[in-house]
């Protein structure tokens, strides 16, 4: 069942790349970003309801800093503390929505992932690219930055900037996973990236309504 679901995945990628006069890069960027596409109101309202975990966290703080006061030598009354602090306030560190859409998104994106990597495309070539099923350094650093800047660019709650050691973090990761994998999965993961930047913008857009309303 799996591998059927891949084949249909890789068969539409062919499809499309018929339409775009037979360039199977070209089909790779917009099966990837019309996979993502699809899955964006879900990821846009899941990332709606992290924004606003992260605001009640931040209305709590001064509560947690006296519990992390008050309890501070009996951790498991801190625990169940913060726990019922938590609960008052709304607050789920693991929601059943969240589980549902990592439920529906794993499959897609696992199943795009698998449907590019290895020699689907070998000896294809792509733009400046000599073979889609080999890695290459300009795609690399340029996906790599690109989702460094999405990093970067995510909203939060607080409105601050995110933290450097995470985009290192993601930079870091993705470099090196990249440069493992083929140029065709660069591809498919740089058009995730520009979707994810929509994201950004659309989140970012909201709540510069909410805080001018």
């Amino acid at each position: 069942m799996w591998d059927g679901f891949v084949d249909l995945v890789r068969a539409s990628i062919v499809t499309v790349a018929q339409l775009c006069g037979g360039s199977l890069g070209g089909g790779i960027v917009l099966v990837s970003a019309g996979v993502r596409l699809a899955l964006l109101p879900m990821t846009l309202r899941l990332a709606r309801r992290a924004l606003e975990q992260q605001e009640r966290l931040v209305a709590i703080r001064p509560e947690l800093e006296a519990l992390n006061r008050r309890y501070a030598e009996n951790p498991a009354r801190l625990w169940r503390e913060t726990l019922a602090l938590h609960e008052r306030h709304g607050i789920r560190l693991v929601s059943p929505a969240g589980f549902v859409g990592v439920s529906v998104q794993a499959p897609l994106l696992g199943a795009l992932f698998a449907a590019v990597r290895g020699g689907f495309a070998s000896k294809v070539r792509f733009l400046w690219i000599a073979d889609l099923a080999r890695p290459d350094l300009a795609l690399t650093l340029g996906v790599t930055a690109l989702t460094a800047w999405v990093v970067a660019r995510t909203p939060t709650a607080t409105n601050q900037t995110t933290p450097t050691v995470v985009i290192l973090a993601a930079v870091v990761a993705m470099a090196a996973f990249l440069w493992s994998a083929s140029s065709a999965a660069a591809l498919s993961f740089g058009a995730g990236s520009l979707i994810s930047a929509l994201q950004n913008w659309l989140l970012a857009r909201e709540i510069r309504r909410r805080v001018t309303a």
